[in-house]
């Protein structure tokens, strides 16, 4: 499974590309940190599967989701960022994610569900996200949980 990378800290992006190849059957084909770029390799790449944050250097995460969904809607999607408000899961939501995890919290299981998917005949359509703290459904730990769509 390809993977690409779009983040644009240093030191998760460091973490992700040491963290990433050593789950088998995952391959780590690219990264950038800024929407254009992030878009431009993409398009070149054509990865299985990009991780995404929300917020990049230049541009926004949101919109490399609207370019993918609208030009390569095979590309499974999972965001993975520090703006984990319930306001910003409904964004990715209806944006088209299939994942959205909040990367203070769910580095082990984003990693999770990348191992899954590298050992499974068929990506998991379904999204998920993260319960929201202070929200109705707050849980003191944040996990993946599934969100029905509407």
């Amino acid at each position: 499974m390809n993977v690409f990378v779009v983040e644009d800290s240093a030191i998760i992006l460091e973490y992700l590309l040491s963290v990433l190849p050593g789950i088998p059957g995952v391959a780590v084909i690219g990264h950038a940190a800024d929407e254009a770029g992030a878009i431009e390799r993409i398009n070149a790449l054509r990865p299985d599967v990009v991780t995404l944050d929300f917020r990049l250097q230049f541009g926004s995460g949101l919109n490399v989701l609207k370019h993918i969904k609208e030009h390569h809607a095979g590309i499974k999607v999972m965001v993975l960022t520090n703006c984990a408000g319930k306001a910003y899961v409904n964004r990715c939501k209806r944006g088209g994610a299939d994942y959205f995890f909040d990367k203070t919290l769910q580095i082990e299981q984003f990693c999770d569900v990348l191992q899954e998917w590298a050992h499974s005949d068929r990506f998991d359509s379904e999204f998920n996200a993260l319960q929201i703290p202070g929200g109705s459904s707050a849980t003191s730990r944040s996990t993946s949980v599934p969100v029905e769509n509407s």
